[in-house]
């Protein structure tokens, strides 16, 4: 996720998932659990600020989610 990469700004509950490696699913429900922050654009479009993303992996860091194996 750099923008100097792929320039986006912010990226669609698709593209998120595909950037952390999650599925669809679990984007949309961390968005509706409100740990993830999406800014709703007209009626249905969600996107997600790549800063958005890059705290939350941070934070998921500092949390102790991530094992040292990689796994939750």
């Amino acid at each position: 996720m750099d923008t100097q990469t792929d320039g986006k700004l912010a990226y669609s509950v698709e593209e998120a998932a595909k950037a952390l490696s999650i599925g669809v699913c679990l984007c949309r429900e961390l968005i509706r659990q409100k740990k993830l922050p999406a800014i709703r654009v007209g009626e249905r479009r969600l996107i997600l600020p790549k800063a958005a993303l890059e705290k939350f992996l941070a934070e998921q860091i500092e949390e102790g989610a991530i094992n040292d194996e990689g796994h939750e």
